[in-house]
């Protein structure tokens, strides 16, 4: 069979979307490199081009989903009317109600969360994704009076973090239980951000 020469960032894409699928079906330590490039009908060596070893693909997986996560988020924002603190418990709601990224999330990270480099690169891009809008939020919180929060950056910063570390422990619960756990984060924000009424 002849070989098919494509775009770099097209393969790049291919190899991507190919290790997802095998990470989510098998897990991480259950897809090898070599796995990836026999799906996609490539050497091994043409992945290892593109990527020096399995985590750094790994990294690239944990980016794009963040990436899409994100953009929901941005469309959220941008569709949604009311107030500051109505499109916050929005991106707070899907954020907690979508079982297929829980379900996504558990099966990357089968294997990996002993793995401190992995683990800190995913929070360090939930962190630069996440951070700015929220400050931007805050900041028209702020300048609306619905909220009032003295430290945007550093209030961001401290609900990111919190939302990472709350969100694997709700992964197994179910819908109404996930729903409640959206409700109590969303409450806790609010006083955080010295939301009027709380």
């Amino acid at each position: 069979m002849a070989r098919i020469t494509k775009p770099v960032e097209e393969r790049r894409q291919e190899i991507i979307d190919t290790a997802r699928a095998l990470f989510v079906e098998h897990g991480f330590d259950g897809t090898q490199v070599a796995d990836i490039s026999r799906k996609i009908n490539v050497a091994s060596g043409l992945v290892y081009h593109y990527f020096k070893s399995k985590q750094e693909i790994l990294y690239a997986v944990f980016d794009q989903l963040s990436d899409e996560r994100l953009e929901i988020f941005h469309k959220i924002l941008k569709e949604a009317r009311g107030s500051v603190l109505d499109r916050l418990n929005l991106i707070f709601e899907n954020k907690f109600e979508c079982k297929d990224d829980f379900e996504i999330y558990d099966k990357l990270a089968e294997g990996i969360a002993s793995d401190p480099a992995i683990v800190e690169h995913c929070r360090a891009k939930i962190s630069t994704s996440m951070i700015p809008l929220l400050i931007s939020l805050i900041e028209q919180g702020n300048a609306d009076g619905s909220l009032h929060c003295e430290h945007p950056r550093e209030t961001a910063m401290f609900i990111v973090q919190g939302a990472a570390g709350f969100m694997p422990k709700i992964a197994d619960l179910s819908d109404s239980e996930r729903r409640q756990n959206a409700q109590a984060f969303a409450d806790i924000i609010c006083r955080v951000l010295g939301a009027k009424g709380y």
